[in-house]
């Protein structure tokens, strides 16, 4: 954790060197084209160019006719990203994967299906909406669709998978280094409150052989559920339900995970979800929420970008500081007793029942 952090605090130093050393309109400049390369990348993951250099390189005539693209154009993308660092070419406009274009294959620690959803059509329009969210204080998916965000997802089964994996690559990031930050080993039953397809809880499972799980999420969720399951080996330790947070909780746990769910809700919601919790509690249980924590100051922090993702995407939802967290505990019958950094963008937040 501290050569992590050591490192992450050396890279914003010279970047903030670099802002301090160029002039203004550049480093601008700099920031405002970086869409080009995002919405490069997320082309690339979805013609799953890194898994057809898995094997080694190849020429670009040969990756455009197995992604039925335009050779010249297509050569033009990865040229564009291997000047990045984001693939490598060759002699010939022969390319080959780097060690950023791993990530984006189809094995541990992928980014692929993160970066699908984030840059893929149904987002990248939403994104195109922002300047009317902040305009009007409606959220995208609304204002195009009339649909809240879940509503969205429930009703477009494509996007609705595309999202799960989205969120399965994302605690797949971070699951070895939060399931080694927080002493989980100590609790006899662990439930995952929207816990989406379970990659957090199995890991969590399948580090601790000595405990149980129960993931609960809504039922178009949780039908991925069993592969996470199966695949580490905890399925015949941890309980799948079916159901919504915001009707009824599973009891019986002594620690309740609430992993980047109070982010896509406004205050009222989070209120309902941590009554509804804390009214399942058994005596001596613990709530564990798992969300950014924004500090009042202003240096980089991936909270305040994804707080503009929860403006375009969610009916109210917003990173909050400890404050407005411990507004809200309070509000639902929870002490913050404390906040538990880690190198993820995500700290733990526990609250004890008062």
């Amino acid at each position: 954790m501290f050569v992590i952090n050591m490192t992450d605090g050396l890279r914003r130093f010279f970047i903030g060197l670099g802002q301090k050393m160029f002039p203004a309109d550049f480093v601008l400049m700099e920031y405002a084209t970086n869409f080009w390369i995002a919405k490069s990348i997320g082309v690339a993951a979805e013609l799953n160019i890194a898994d057809l250099l898995a094997a080694g390189p190849r020429p670009v005539t040969e990756l455009a006719a197995e992604t039925a693209t335009d050779e010249h154009n297509l050569y033009r993308l990865l040229r564009a990203l291997a000047g990045q660092g984001i693939f490598k070419e060759s002699k010939g406009k022969v390319f080959s994967n780097t060690k950023l274009s791993n990530a984006l294959l189809e094995e541990k620690q992928s980014m692929k299906y993160f970066i699908q959803h984030h840059l893929g059509d149904n987002n990248w329009e939403f994104v195109g909406d922002m300047r009317e969210c902040v305009r009007t204080g409606v959220n995208a998916i609304q204002r195009k669709h009339g649909l809240s965000p879940f509503e969205f997802l429930e009703r477009n089964p494509k996007s609705n998978v595309l999202f799960n994996r989205a969120m399965s690559n994302s605690s797949e990031m971070a699951a070895e280094v939060m399931s080694s930050s927080f002493p989980f080993g100590k609790y006899n039953i662990i439930a995952d409150i929207g816990g989406g397809a379970g990659y957090l809880l199995a890991h969590i499972l399948h580090k601790n052989r000595n405990i149980r799980g129960i993931l609960y999420d809504l039922p178009h969720v949780v039908t991925q559920a069993g592969i996470q399951m199966r695949k580490f080996a905890v399925a015949d330790r941890c309980l799948v339900l079916e159901g919504n947070f915001f009707k009824n909780i599973p009891g019986n746990a002594d620690l309740y995970i609430v992993k980047n769910i109070l982010h896509d809700w406004n205050d009222e919601d989070c209120i309902k979800i941590l009554k509804n919790i804390y009214a399942s509690m058994p005596d001596g249980a613990k709530l564990l929420v798992i969300d950014a924590v924004l500090k009042p100051d202003n240096k980089p922090a991936f909270g305040k970008l994804l707080d503009l993702q929860m403006m375009i995407g969610t009916n109210g939802g917003k990173e909050r500081t400890r404050e407005e967290f411990e507004t809200v505990f309070n509000a639902s019958g929870f002490h913050l007793a404390r906040v538990i950094g880690n190198p993820t963008p995500f700290s733990f937040i526990e609250g004890v029942r008062l």
